[in-house]
This record gives structure tokens, C-alpha cells and sequence, in this order.
């Protein structure tokens, strides 16, 4: 033990006397560790962020029918939508059905393509939805009489005509050979994502995608009429409570059903969205620590050529300690000590760096990210510093130890 402390003091010695090359030996690995040690944190708080994201919307479910059953996968009804939702219990947020197609919209701009949800009324409250601004969604009414109203989004009201108060204005919206004019009725908030998505776009000379909400039965004119959908979304206030609907509506339309089998309908499986974005998220993290590793072999390349610079230097001093008796592992040690407290230091540092890194990016809110220091990474950057100065500094050591005395007294 004391003839380890003694190695330590010689090692701290050294370093001291060339402060200099020792940072500089050091530059390497602490930017190595200071690197590993942001971006883990950084991806811990990305993580941490989509994880809770999907774990706020674990309260809607979807019932669809059994396809193993049923042939045809469209038997959910509008009818059975409607009971669904005054069967349901209080704690229902929705129940809404829908289905996509695609048309063209003319303006006095031109001509642009449009996607158009046909949906239910209730798909107002569903769970991924924005709040209406102005103006109001369709009705039960509008969907009996299929009445040709719509629903747009704030930045398509202004790409269209320039402003929101568009209400009660009309479009033409052709589908297949089909035109008709459809009444503006409720304008939808456009989410700052969205917002700063079509801005993108924009910018690369990509047209803005325009979207209408329309009810169900509008189809008809259209002459592809939707008779009933393949599956239902329920969206629960409760999430606790989410599991216990789902069951109560497969029961509902099976007993509604019967005529279609045994168990028509089943809920659908639902994906554990939080570990599948949290497998992602550790999986690119892990392979952007990894390059950003790749400068701690830079480092660690910098350390053997230090090391190597200093046994040319003090091959006197190796050679006076041989002459005395000093044994070949003594020799090894003294060096493999000094570069391994070299690579602890630049590790250190490092992390310190890192961990001040991290709590700058939190508070500053860069991209809004909220980067979570991770003491894991923390501990295999120590312990990988102090490898990489042993591993670098094993052929240095090696190369001093084998050292012959007399030679090295000669080049005195």
C-alpha cells in the first residue's frame, strides 16, 4: 500500500511539473466524457418527455371488429355509435368513428389538394383533437340530413382567405367527379407544432395541407357512401377507467350483434407506446454516445503519446531506479499509475462539465428540452476514463520497464 501511495505522489509530482502537457493530455478525454455525459442527459430527457406524453394518452381505446369473425371488417354502424355514447357511463369522453378520403378544393388561389375526415360528431372531443376557436361542430342533425358542413383549422381558414372570420362562408370541394359546395361552420385551433411544421414547408416551396372535418353521410353524394366503420375510438376521462369501457362496449356490440357470430368484436390490442418510443429513444442515444466515444480512443491515443514523450525523457531516472534493484512491475506500475490518474482527472473534469452542460441546457429551455443528468452514464464514463488511461498507458509502461540500465545510463 505504501509503495502504491508512493507511485500516486511521483504521478501527482509529474503532472504538476508539466501542467502544460498534462492538460493537454487531458483535453481529449474530457472533451470525450464531457460529450457522452450531455448527450445522454439530453436523451434521458427526451425520453422522459415522449414516455410521459404517451402515458397521458393511454386513455382512449379502440374496439374493432374481429376480422377472424366477421368478413366484412365495416360492421360498427353510426346507429351503434350513438347507443355506444348514451350507453357509456359519465366518464366517456367520446365515441367517434372515422374514415379519410381525398379531394381537390377551388379557390380563387387555385386549385389545392384536401384531405377530408369523415367522421362522427363526437370526434369534436376526442382525445388528440384541438378546442374549436369559433363557430361549432356538426351535429346528430347535420349527419341525419347529411348536410354538407365542415370544419377547418385556423391556419387553413388563413391560407384560404386570409383571415378566420370565415364563418358561414362556402368552398367548392370536388371528390372523384363529384362537386359540391361545402358551409364553413367551426374553425379549429391550430396547434404551435403545427404551426411551426407548415412553416417548414413553406419554406421548402411545399404547398399547405388542407384538411376538412365533414360528417359521415356527406359520402353519399360524393357516391362512395360509408354504411359503418371498422372500428370505434373511446376516449375515457379516466384512464384508470379506460380498460372496464372498452370491456362494457364489446359486450354492448356483441349483444347488438349477435346475428354476426360468436364475439364479432374485441378491443384492440393496445401498443405499450411508452416502451416502444423509450426502446427508440435508448437506442439512437446509445448509438450517438457511442460516436461521440469515439474522441475518448482519440484521447486516449493522446495519453500513449505522452506517455511515451515522457519515458524518452526519463530514461535517466528509469535507469538509476533499475541500477538500484527497481523490478521490472514496479516499473510498469509507476507508469501505468500516472497515465491512469491523468485519464481520471480529464474523466472528472468531464463529467463536471457535462453535469454543468446539462443544467444549462435545462434552464436555458433549448428546444424545450429538459435534460436529466444520468448517474448510470456518469459511472461507466468514470470508470471507461481510468480504463482508457490504463489500456494506453500499458505499452509506454512496458516500453520503460524493458528498459536496460546500462543503456539507459548511457543516453545520460
Amino acid at each position: 500500500m505504501g509503495q502504491f501511495l508512493e507511485y500516486v505522489k511521483m504521478a501527482l509530482d509529474n503532472i504538476r511539473f508539466n501542467k502544460g502537457r498534462s492538460f493537454l493530455t487531458m483535453l481529449g478525454i474530457i472533451i470525450g466524457i464531457t460529450s457522452v455525459v450531455t448527450i445522454v442527459s439530453i436523451g434521458n430527457g427526451l425520453k422522459k418527455d415522449v414516455v410521459d406524453a404517451s402515458n397521458e394518452q393511454n386513455n382512449t381505446v379502440i374496439v374493432q371488429t374481429n376480422t377472424d369473425v366477421v368478413s366484412d371488417p365495416n360492421s360498427i354502424t353510426g346507429d351503434d355509435i350513438a347507443f355506444l355514447r348514451t350507453s357509456l357511463d359519465e366518464s366517456v369522453q367520446s365515441v367517434s368513428a372515422y374514415t379519410q378520403t381525398s379531394g381537390t378544393i377551388e379557390t380563387r388561389k387555385g386549385s389545392f389538394d384536401a384531405y377530408i375526415l369523415l367522421t362522427t360528431p363526437d370526434y369534436e372531443n376526442a382525445q388528440y383533437t384541438d378546442p374549436l376557436v369559433k363557430g361549432n361542430y356538426f351535429t346528430d342533425n347535420d349527419v341525419a340530413n347529411a348536410n354538407m358542413a365542415c370544419v377547418i383549422d385556423e391556419l387553413t381558414a388563413l391560407y384560404l382567405f386570409g383571415n378566420t372570420d370565415v364563418i358561414g362562408m362556402s368552398i367548392e370541394l370536388k371528390v372523384d367527379s363529384s362537386i359540391q359546395s361545402v358551409n364553413i361552420i367551426g374553425i379549429r385551433k391550430t396547434s404551435q407544432e403545427m404551426m411551426a411544421a407548415e412553416k417548414q414547408y413553406q419554406a421548402m416551396g411545399m404547398d399547405k395541407s388542407i384538411s376538412l372535418e365533414m360528417p359521415f353521410t356527406v359520402s353519399n353524394a360524393f357516391g362512395n357512401p360509408i354504411e359503418a366503420f371498422p372500428a370505434v375510438s373511446i376516449t375515457a376521462y379516466d384512464k384508470e377507467q379506460a380498460a372496464g369501457i372498452a370491456k362494457n362496449a364489446v359486450q354492448i356490440l356483441n349483444s347488438r350483434h349477435q346475428n354476426l357470430g360468436d364475439s364479432p368484436f374485441i378491443q384492440q390490442k393496445p401498443m405499450d407506446f411508452s416502451d416502444m418510443f423509450g426502446s427508440i429513444m435508448d437506442g439512437v442515444t446509445a448509438f450517438v454516445a457511442l460516436v461521440a466515444g469515439i474522441s475518448l480512443v482519440v484521447g486516449g491515443i493522446g495519453v500513449m503519446n505522452i506517455m511515451l514523450v515522457s519515458v524518452t525523457e526519463r530514461t535517466r531516472e528509469i535507469g538509476i531506479r533499475k541500477a538500484l534493484g527497481a523490478k521490472t512491475g514496479s516499473i510498469v506500475a509507476q507508469f501505468l499509475c500516472e497515465s491512469a490518474i491523468i485519464s481520471g482527472m480529464g474523466g472528472i473534469i468531464g463529467i463536471i462539465l457535462g453535469a454543468a452542460l446539462t443544467a444549462l441546457i435545462t434552464a436555458l429551455g433549448v428546444g424545450g428540452i429538459k435534460a436529466q443528468l444520468s448517474f448510470p452514464a456518469i459511472l461507466v464514463a468514470t470508470i471507461f476514463s481510468c480504463s482508457v488511461g490504463v489500456v494506453f498507458g500499458i505499452y509506454p509502461a512496458r516500453k520503460a520497464a524493458k528498459l536496460s540500465p546500462i543503456e539507459a545510463l548511457r543516453r545520460m
